[in-house]
């Protein structure tokens, strides 16, 4: 190392060392030279072969007091010089202390250029779900514009969606999905079709909810594989349809006609005829816990029977029953073609 790159301290430290060594060498050589000058006048006389060789041997007795004396310092001074620290020397340790606050940094600055772009108003809008709202309608009943900001979309989308549910009777539910950067899409779920009613002539769809669809009359040859109500009221339909639907889907596909028969002792009896030629009469109030036996009821009977489950459950063929029914005095039960039923679900 150049003396020129050495500290102060080092410089003086260097100076006593070299003093040293020559007080060191100086003491270690008197009795060495006082060695080779006897030698040397003892062979003054010899040959010049000999006074070569002594002088070999001054030269290398000088060396090695030399290494000897300056061997230590060079040890020394190499062992005192402390490596220069790096620029980048503890910059990894920092950078694991501080990369969460960057990399939140560098996020919001992403964000904040996004939301003042152009890229974030609405790029794309589509419709999926729907059979029977257009997509037009849909997209115009949720109020949105191509110049509104997707996170305007993503703060107000549960009032965007209620806003197309409240506008279509049809429409049970939606669902407003976002994918970057800028599309859209409203997947829709309707209330499916689950019945007609007949109020003044004129038939009408029914949905799941129990919602009559008067803004479309049916004609009557397309009311078909779902089950006709018969002048039931607005409240009777949603009263019965609430019911209708705890069934299990079998014995709903079942349904074809229901008519309102009230009697005395209950005022919303209702009878059910069934596509397997059998008629269920039942009070309306009591078809989830009854109607759910019939299944078990019509393995034992031969078609066409009423089965009558006002009082009881038992079952007589339609023609004795209806003779029963324009008997007010007879007694239904005492009949001998009543069958008693042991009903189980």
């Amino acid at each position: 190392m150049s003396e020129e790159n050495l500290t102060p301290w080092q410089k003086k430290n260097l100076e006593y060392q070299r003093r040293k060594a020559a007080e060191n060498q100086e003491k270690s050589e008197e009795p060495k030279k006082r060695k080779f000058l006897k030698k040397k006048e003892e062979t003054e006389a010899d040959s010049p072969e000999v006074q070569e060789e002594i002088e070999q041997q001054e030269s290398f007795v000088e060396a090695e007091a030399f290494e000897e004396a300056y061997s230590d310092d060079f040890v020394e001074d190499f062992e005192e010089q402390e490596p220069e620290p790096s620029f980048f020397e503890g910059s990894f340790e920092v950078f694991k202390k501080m990369w969460p606050v960057l990399l939140l940094a560098i996020l919001l600055f992403l964000t904040s250029i996004y939301a003042v772009s152009p890229i974030s108003k609405i790029g794309t809008f589509t419709v999926s779900g729907n059979k029977n709202e257009s997509f037009e309608s849909i997209v115009q009943a949720s109020r949105l514009k191509p110049t509104d900001r997707i996170y305007g979309v993503l703060r107000n989308r549960r009032a965007i969606e209620n806003s197309i549910v409240q506008e279509f009777p049809r429409v049970k539910s939606v669902n407003l999905q976002v994918s970057f950067p800028n599309n859209i899409e409203a997947k829709v779920t309707e209330f499916e079709k689950v019945a007609y009613v007949e109020q003044k002539g004129k038939n009408y769809q029914v949905l799941e909810n129990g919602h009559i669809l008067k803004d479309q009359e049916i004609a009557k040859d397309k009311v078909s594989n779902l089950p006709l109500l018969k002048n039931f009221s607005d409240d009777e339909v949603e009263k019965f349809i609430t019911a209708f639907m705890k069934l299990k889907p079998e014995i709903r596909g079942l349904v074809t006609t229901v008519t309102k028969t009230p009697t005395k002792a209950t005022n919303d009896f209702i009878a059910l005829d069934m596509s397997d030629g059998n008629q269920v009469r039942v009070s309306l109030s009591q078809i989830t816990e009854k109607m759910p036996y019939y299944p078990s009821i019509a393995k034992q009977l031969q078609a066409p029977q009423v089965i009558d489950m006002e009082a009881g459950i038992y079952a007589k063929p339609k023609e004795d029953y209806l003779a029963d029914l324009k008997n007010p005095e007879g007694n239904k039960k005492s009949s001998e073609n009543t069958t008693e039923i042991t009903a189980t679900q």
